[in-house]
């Protein structure tokens, strides 16, 4: 209630504001209407009562129509604002009250009951300047009130005081006058809000569309320069990871080997960054898309508790409870937001602590929850953590610092993916996370994610590689061979098709560049080695550019992947394509 007190009192200032400029405006074209009615008047008192009282009338009528326009003029000379209207107002409503005054003393002071036309021209006078004056006044009805009150009803009252029959039924019949006047000028006046709030929604409708523009002009920017700096950025964190896979095959000793560790986790520090900053530009984009299947939500579960334990070190228990459920969901994008869940309560939860996983029914959905024993958030934060680049204090000083981007993406992938997410914390307590998404009876299961360390292909597959980065191309193209693959690597399309054309073997995989050199496409490129060898050969198409993908122009058989990648993502697809059952017997059309 208090708010809406407040917004209606903040509407009634903008109403009056409105009201006061719409009258200083029309003070010029007012005052000349009324020094028209006050010389006409004045012309008929010249003939009906004499020149004295004509003369007279028109000084002081005269007087008036100055009186108004000067206070119209020199009053708020900077023109109308919130400090000064209501004082304007005021003056006005005075100013328009000695106006009704001299008008009704004047009709008042010529009429003679001798003269019937005097009692015509005071009636003139009291009626002229209240009927003329309504749409002038109509901005504000309090200055017409104040200018009709004065000159009507003394007017009228004086004839059906002191006029004989029948001049005092035209005093009645002025009150009756008076009376139409006052409901008339209250219809006009509703009418003028009216016209006003139309004016200032389609003004405010007008500053909302240009705010949008501007939002939207900004969000371009911002889209476009984090795309240009994500692929410049992940260009060169590609060709680290994929050196230093290579690296590590090569180095035997323990301490050689825990320094490249260190290395690669700052290595991962860095990805994970660049990664937070492009994901939540590609969601808010609309470049990532939801593609759903039917999963096995424990085996995802299952999964995420593993990376959680071999990342933690046994510093935190993990307490798990999986129940066995199908869902449909992007399995990439759902793991996406666990993972961000259980990476938190990692930087949170202090040793010794303990994190609770579990996956239960409830009803035709599937809850999902994370709890923690950690220090818990503050009432005050609990509504912020959502937003982009809130980072809260870690566990401990040594805990990397990010930029506060895993919950910002956790409340988009939920809203992309139709989970509903709660959470409640107490401080000193811990925090819990609730996710629930429906339930899906039968179907087939999709792929449990393949487990397994990094080692050489015994079969050496053979792998296409292209990329105009040469630092990419080189890097993939050593760790491909520590893993005993045969590697075709070309830097263009057209290197690319010839030197597949002069290969007779069948390449078990395409690495592709979404975006090469002179504007071509990966996709192109995929076709053309697909036309080529003719065999629909599955592919990889990478791509440190944010930007949706054509899926349908994409056809079949290609994983998605964006940079900076893992060497074990490639590793993992590469040995799934190798294991499955051969499918190359399909001819390109």
């Amino acid at each position: 209630m208090p708010e809406l007190i407040e917004k209606s009192a903040a509407d009634l200032v903008e109403l009056r504001i409105e009201q006061a400029t719409m009258l200083k405006k029309r003070v010029g074209g007012s005052c000349l209407i009324v020094q028209f009615l006050i010389t006409y008047t004045a012309a008929i008192m010249y003939f009906v009562s004499g020149p004295d009282t004509a003369t007279l009338w028109l000084a002081s009528g005269t007087t008036m129509v100055v009186v108004t326009f000067l206070y119209a003029k020199l009053k708020a000379p900077g023109g109308i604002t919130r400090e000064n209207h209501h004082a304007y107002l005021v003056g006005h409503t005075i100013v328009s009250a000695l106006t009704g005054i001299v008008w009704g003393g004047v009709a008042i002071y010529q009429t003679d009951f001798q003269l019937e036309y005097t009692v015509f021209t005071g009636c003139l006078l009291v009626s002229s300047i209240t009927l003329g004056g309504i749409l002038p006044s109509s901005a504000y009805r309090p200055g017409y009130i104040a200018l009709a009150l004065f000159a009507v009803p003394p007017f009228s009252a004086y004839l059906m005081i002191n006029a004989p029959a029948p001049f005092g039924l035209v005093g009645f019949a002025m009150m009756i006058y008076f009376a139409f006047a006052m409901f008339l000028s209250a219809r006009v006046e509703i009418e003028t809000r009216d016209t006003i709030s139309a004016r200032q929604k389609e003004e405010l409708t007008e500053r909302v569309i240009q705010q949008n523009r501007t939002i939207q002009r900004a969000t371009e920017e911002k889209t476009r320069f984090l795309a240009a700096t994500g692929h410049d950025l992940s260009q060169p964190l590609q060709s680290q990871g994929f050196f230093m896979q290579a690296l590590r095959d090569k180095l035997d000793r323990p301490d050689q080997i825990a320094l490249l560790d260190q290395v690669q986790d700052s290595w991962r520090a860095q990805k994970e960054l660049l990664q937070g900053i492009v994901d939540v530009s590609r969601i808010d984009s609309g470049a990532i898309i939801a593609k759903p299947t039917t999963v096995n939500i424990a085996d995802l579960c299952e999964k995420l508790a593993r990376e959680f334990l071999s990342d933690n070190n046994a510093k935190i228990e993990l307490v798990t409870d999986f129940a066995n459920i199908e869902s449909v969901t992007d399995p990439v994008l759902f793991s996406r937001i666990i993972r961000n869940i259980l990476s938190n309560a990692q930087k949170f939860v202090p040793a010794g602590g303990k994190v609770e996983f579990s996956l239960r029914h409830a009803g035709d959905h599937a809850i999902i929850e994370i709890s923690d024993n950690g220090p818990g958030i503050h009432e005050k934060d609990l509504e912020r953590i959502f937003d982009e680049y809130v980072q809260l204090e870690a566990n401990g000083s040594n805990t990397p610092k990010g930029l506060g981007l895993g919950l910002a993406i956790v409340k988009r992938l939920c809203s992309l993916l139709a989970i509903r997410m709660t959470m409640d914390s107490k401080l000193g307590t811990g925090t819990r996370f609730r996710f629930t998404l429906p339930i899906r009876t039968s179907g087939r299961v999709s792929e449990r994610p393949y487990q397994s360390p990094i080692q050489r292909f015994e079969q050496s597959p053979l792998v296409v590689v292209v990329d105009d980065d040469l630092a990419v191309l080189t890097s993939m193209t050593q760790l491909l061979s520590t893993w005993n693959c045969q590697v075709i690597s070309a830097a263009t399309q057209k290197d690319a098709v010839q030197l597949v054309s002069r290969t007779s073997a069948i390449p078990a995989l395409l690495i592709i560049d979404k975006q090469l050199d002179y504007d071509q496409h990966g996709l192109d490129l995929i076709e053309m080695l697909r036309e080529e060898i003719n065999q629909i050969v599955p592919a990889i198409l990478m791509s440190g550019q944010m930007g949706k993908i054509d899926i349908e122009r994409a056809g079949t058989d290609i994983e998605f992947l964006h940079k900076p990648v893992e060497p074990d993502e490639i590793w993992a697809i590469l040995d799934r394509v190798i294991s499955r059952p051969p499918e190359r017997d399909i001819p390109v059309s």
